[in-house]
């Protein structure tokens, strides 16, 4: 797979992932909170309250403001190879022992398989490596007749496989985003192919 193609796929899956992200609160207060927590209360620079005598303490016993939201608690996690793999048979109306995947379990230790009996452990960390990998992976299946000739129209309409993939309608931001990583394509082929990587590496197929 080109550079850039490898660049269009992994940017199209931050992109459609990035609902799925919130900022970090970092948990610091204002000066100001902290002055009204202060045991002797706030001063004006007068070194009163304007009257002569101090500012009242805030209450102790005040709940703190709620957080705008959760704080993460995980990095995000690759569904296990196993059901990435009949997600996959399953949008493209085959079995999981179908040819297409050969390239696939040639890879399933990149790809975060287990074999417990060799001391493999299952690997579900969505790293750069492990899409890389899974780009890599895809592209046989991306470009199997088969495959193909169920999602014929993809190049120019990806909502059939959008719906296959998602269960659910493609969004406008999304039909722009899968638009601009076709573009550079210079025949259909080509763009049949890029849409099929970027919607079978988004983060909605492959994480939980």
């Amino acid at each position: 797979m080109t550079t850039h193609a490898a660049r269009c796929t992994t940017l199209l899956s931050m992109f459609l992932a990035a609902a799925c992200y919130q900022g970090i609160d970092g948990g610091e207060r204002s000066p100001a909170a902290a002055d009204d927590d202060a045991p002797g209360g706030a001063e004006d620079p007068a070194g009163g309250d304007g009257e002569g005598g101090t500012a009242e303490p805030g209450d102790p016993n005040a709940p703190d403001p709620d957080a705008p939201f959760e704080v993460p608690g995980s990095e995000v996690e690759a569904l296990p190879f196993h059901v990435r793999v009949q997600n996959l048979a399953t949008v493209a109306g085959v079995k999981t022992d179908d040819p297409m995947f050969a390239d696939m379990y040639a890879k399933r230790y990149q790809l975060g398989d287990h074999d417990y009996a060799t001391g493999i452990a299952p690997n579900l960390r969505w790293t750069p490596e492990h899409m890389e990998a899974w780009v890599k992976a895809l592209r046989p299946i991306c470009s199997n007749v088969g495959f193909q000739s169920r999602y014929p129209d993809l190049a120019t309409d990806p909502s059939k496989l959008v719906q296959a993939a998602f269960a659910r309608e493609a969004t406008a931001d999304e039909r722009l985003a899968f638009d601009e990583v076709a573009a550079g394509q210079v025949d259909g082929a080509g763009r049949h192919r890029m849409v099929c990587l970027a919607v079978l590496t988004s983060l909605e197929f492959v994480a939980r």
